[in-house]
C-alpha cells in the first residue's frame, strides 16, 4: 500500500482497495497503521463542484521517511535527501578530484553520509537507506564497481566500503537500514518508468548519454538484470569496426559514435575538452544547430543518424514498446527527430518497430538520483512498520 501511494501519488481509500484487490476492512486496518506510523496522511479534498460527501485524500508524508540518494556522475558527486513520494528535500554537491584516488573519493563520500546520518539521528529520526548511482560497470547485488573509467575507478568494493563506513551505531541502531549501489543508467530507467516519460510502458528502453552511453531496460515493471549482476552496457556494442578506439579498449563502440565527444569531433571542435569547457562547447554546438548553422547542423544530423542506427538494432534485439532518451540525447531528439527515426522506419520488421514511441526523458539530471532513491526505498516498502518502529 505504501509503495502504491509513493509511486502513484495522492489517492483515495476506494482507489487503493480497487488497485490492491483487498477487502475494504483489510485496507482500512493497514491504512490506519500507516497513518498512525506517520508514513501516510489523510486530508480533506477540494470541494469545488462536487456532489455528495467527497472522499478524503491519502498521501505520503515526505519528511517522515527519507533516504540518501547519491549520483556519482562524471563531473561531480550529487547527493540528495529524498522523502516519500519522490520529493527531493535537500541537496549537496561537490566536484570530483581528478587527481584523487578511488579510496579518497570513497572516504569523502562516507564522511559526508555519516555526518548527515548522525545529524538526523540526533534530531530523533533516521535515514532508511542509502542508494548510490555509479557510472560504469557495477555488480548490482553487492555494489562492486568493476570499471568506471571516466571517474578513474576500477575494482572498487563500493558497497562493502559504504556498509563498513556507516556501520557505526547510535543508540543501539545502525545509521542506515540498507545500502544499494547500481549502474546510473539502470537507475535512470527506473526513475523514468516510475516518475517520467516511461510511465505505462510494457518494455521500456532507456538510453542516456553525455560522456559515454548507458542503458536500462524495464520489462513489465521490473529492471532487466543479468546473471553476473550487470546488464545494459549498450554503449559498447560494436557499430563501426573502422571507428576510433574506445576507452574500454575496443574499437568502434556505439558511444564513440554518439556521445558528446563524438558530437564535438563531428563539429570540428576540440574533443579533448573536459569538464565545464566540454559542456559549454556542446551547448554551443546544439545552440548553433538550433539556429541552423551549417557545420553544427551537419554534426547533429551525423550523430543523430548513428543514434538511430544503434536504436534500430536494439529494437530488433529487445523489442521495447517505448524508448526514452536522456542526457543530451533528448536535445538531439528535439533537433533531428526524423533523422533518428529514419533507420527505425527503414529497418523495422513490424509496424510496432517502425513507429515505436520515442520520448525525451522527463526527469532530466535528477534521473539517477531519483532512481537511486527508488532503489533505496525498497527496504522500507518490504516492512514499513518494522523499519520506522
Amino acid at each position: 500500500m505504501l509503495r502504491l501511494v509513493h509511486q502513484e501519488g495522492p489517492t483515495t481509500r476506494a482507489s487503493i482497495t480497487e488497485r490492491l484487490g483487498l477487502a475494504r476492512n483489510t485496507v482500512g486496518v493497514l491504512l490506519d497503521a500507516l497513518v498512525t506510523a506517520g508514513l501516510l496522511a489523510e486530508r480533506s479534498p477540494a470541494l469545488a463542484g462536487t456532489r455528495g460527501r467527497p472522499s478524503p485524500i491519502i498521501d505520503t508524508v515526505p519528511a517522515r521517511a527519507g533516504v540518501l540518494a547519491v549520483d556519482l556522475a562524471v563531473d561531480a558527486v550529487r547527493l540528495a535527501v529524498v522523502g516519500l513520494g519522490g520529493r527531493v528535500l535537500s541537496r549537496k554537491e561537490w566536484a570530483h578530484d581528478p587527481e584523487g584516488s578511488a579510496e579518497a573519493g570513497v572516504a569523502t563520500l562516507v564522511e559526508v553520509l555519516r555526518d548527515l546520518a548522525r545529524r538526523r539521528r540526533r534530531a530523533g529520526a533516521a535515514f532508511q537507506a542509502v542508494g548510490v548511482a555509479c557510472w560504469g560497470i557495477v555488480r548490482g547485488y553487492d555494489g562492486f564497481v568493476y570499471n568506471a573509467p571516466n571517474i578513474g575507478w576500477r575494482d572498487v568494493a563500493l558497497g562493502a566500503a559504504l556498509a563498513d563506513g556507516l556501520s557505526a551505531r547510535a543508540g543501539g541502531r545502525p545509521l542506515v537500514q540498507a545500502i544499494s549501489v547500481a549502474n546510473d543508467a539502470d537507475l535512470g530507467a527506473i526513475a523514468e518508468f516510475r516518475r517520467g516519460a516511461g510511465a505505462g510502458a510494457r518494455r521500456l528502453l532507456y538510453v542516456h548519454s553525455n560522456v559515454g552511453v548507458g542503458g536500462g531496460i524495464i520489462d513489465q515493471g521490473h529492471l532487466l538484470a543479468a546473471a553476473g549482476g550487470y546488464v545494459g552496457e549498450i554503449g559498447h556494442m560494436t557499430v563501426n569496426p573502422q571507428g576510433i578506439r574506445c576507452h574500454c579498449g575496443a574499437t568502434g563502440c556505439w558511444e564513440t559514435e554518439v556521445d558528446e565527444r563524438a558530437l564535438l569531433r563531428a563539429a570540428g571542435v576540440g574533443a579533448e575538452l573536459e569538464g565545464k569547457a566540454a559542456k559549454d562547447a556542446v551547448a554551443r554546438v546544439l545552440a548553433d544547430a538550433a539556429a541552423r548553422e551549417r557545420t553544427a547542423s551537419a554534426a547533429v544530423r551525423r550523430i543523430a543518424a548513428s543514434l538511430g542506427a544503434g536504436l534500430a538494432s536494439l529494437v530488433h534485439i529487445l523489442g521495447p514498446d517505448r524508448i526514452v532518451l536522456g542526457g543530451y540525447l533528448a536535445d538531439l531528439l528535439a533537433l533531428a527527430p526524423s533523422t533518428i527515426r529514419g533507420p527505425l522506419r527503414e529497418r523495422g520488421f513490424s509496424p510496432e518497430a517502425r513507429d515505436i514511441v520515442i520520448r525525451p526523458a522527463a526527469c532530466g539530471e535528477d534521473a539517477a538520483i531519483l532512481g537511486a532513491a527508488e532503489h533505496a526505498f525498497e527496504t522500507l516498502f518490504a516492512d514499513p512498520l518494522a523499519v520506522v518502529a
